[in-house]
């Protein structure tokens, strides 16, 4: 069996504090905390209240399963761009998103 060589050029990142390395890292030299009050749903009747969430990157109404994509493109853009391969929008090869499976919406 053939195995392909697979080399990790570039790191892309979005968490609670933010998109990219830059502005996570300032984030955490100043001293920030990404954990907060979930905003995005209610969560009257549940026993946890507060989490590390990613809510600037969508507006209004989506699914989860385009959370999840969006978030793996924003990594991949920065990925990419750390890796100097290509430009924005025009990657010079096969590019493969996984995104995790995302249960049925609440």
């Amino acid at each position: 069996m053939q195995r392909t060589e697979i080399a990790i050029t570039g790191a892309g990142l979005i968490t609670s504090l933010g998109a990219g390395k830059a502005e996570n890292w300032a984030a955490l030299t100043a001293g920030r905390s990404g954990i907060r009050r979930i905003g995005r749903f209610p969560v009257d009747g549940l026993k946890t209240t507060i989490a590390g969430t990613v809510d600037f990157v969508l507006e209004g109404d989506f699914f989860a399963s385009d959370l999840s994509l969006r978030l793996a493109e924003i990594a991949i853009e920065e990925a990419v761009g750390e890796a100097r391969i290509g430009q924005k929008g025009d990657f010079p090869g096969p590019l493969f998103i996984a995104a995790p499976p995302v249960e049925i919406e609440w």
